[in-house]
């Protein structure tokens, strides 16, 4: 009799781990069929979206360069045109007041000693006046605070997922959080 009791409490406990590992199995296939999905998408998108994206971009490259070779062209028979025009004998008058060259000045030295103005009483002579320096402005650079540019809209920039993608994924994890759930609870 205790020999048929210990093969029951054996039975059950296999029942028990056949039961754990076919949710194992059904999650393994799952898991097994979303990956053969993405697999099958991306053959899908090597053979009939990406070639016919660069068939699209080979076409836009040709017509790109039959432009530039018909402006290349047209350059050229613009620089031909005005080569061959050969220009005409036009008599022309001698020039008759010619500037002469005038001999220039050396530089003045900056920064040289003041010379004491007069005192009140005393006149300056012409000669002094001439001589006495005077206040050059000197240009200086100026820095002027400018705004950094900002974008118009308030929104989420247009990187990413955006909000309706980050909207459709919660609602999904939420939903695979549910199922879990009522599978642990079925155990």
């Amino acid at each position: 009799m205790e020999d048929l009791e210990i093969y029951a409490d054996e039975e059950e406990e296999a029942a028990a781990e056949e039961g754990a590992n076919r949710t194992f199995i059904i999650l393994v296939g799952a898991l097994g069929g979303l990956l053969a999905l993405g697999i099958c998408a991306f053959v899908a998108w090597a053979f009939w979206l990406n070639p016919q994206r660069r068939a699209d971009i080979e076409a836009q490259n040709q017509a790109t360069l039959a432009t530039q070779t018909a402006i290349a062209a047209e350059a050229a028979a613009a620089e031909v045109e005005t080569a061959t025009i050969s220009p005409t004998d036009t008599a022309t008058a001698a020039p008759t007041d010619t500037p002469q060259p005038r001999p220039t000045e050396p530089p003045t030295a900056t920064g040289a000693p003041a010379t004491t103005a007069p005192t009140p009483g005393e006149t300056a002579t012409p000669g002094e006046i001439a001589q006495a320096p005077t206040a050059t402005p000197t240009a200086t650079a100026t820095r002027r605070p400018t705004a950094t540019p900002r974008s118009d809209n308030a929104g989420v920039p247009n990187t990413g997922i955006g909000a309706l993608g980050a909207s459709a994924l919660a609602v999904g994890l939420l939903f695979l959080l549910l199922v879990v759930r009522r599978m642990r609870r079925a155990m």
